[in-house]
């Protein structure tokens, strides 16, 4: 029986979408990243980490989500470009969710190390 994993895109092919794509792939192993995209291959290579890079609109599968990792200042427009595409579901990455994400990723990589991994917010103060 062969496993259907969920296939996502991500928004941003540099090293935020890079970076985006090690931390959902290592915590959901369900997911798989069918492809980077970006609104202009001048500044791309055709493939990123043995991923496609496609521009926005090009034969995109409009049910597949898109995470967009890349700085906030570009958000908004590479949503519409998204939106007007026909994507349907636009994560966009903050600061939040990116702060998330990378100390799930790096709890559970030291958990799967043997180690143990706690935020300077979770620390005991000595008060």
């Amino acid at each position: 029986m062969s496993e259907t994993k969920k296939k996502i895109y991500i928004a941003g092919a540099h090293s935020r979408g890079r970076t985006l794509r090690a931390y959902l792939e290592y915590l959901y192993p369900e997911l798989e990243v069918a492809a980077f995209l970006v609104d202009d291959m001048s500044e791309n290579a055709e493939t990123v980490d043995g991923l496609p890079v496609r521009l926005i609109g090009q034969g995109l599968h409009t049910k597949y989500p898109v995470y967009i990792g890349m700085r906030g200042a570009n958000h908004e427009k590479v949503a519409k470009e998204l939106r007007d595409a026909g994507i349907k579901e636009i994560i966009p990455v903050t600061v939040e969710l990116d702060m998330q994400l990378r100390n799930a990723y790096v709890r559970r990589y030291a958990k799967d190390s043997g180690r143990t991994f706690h935020v300077i917010d979770e620390l005991p103060t000595g008060e």
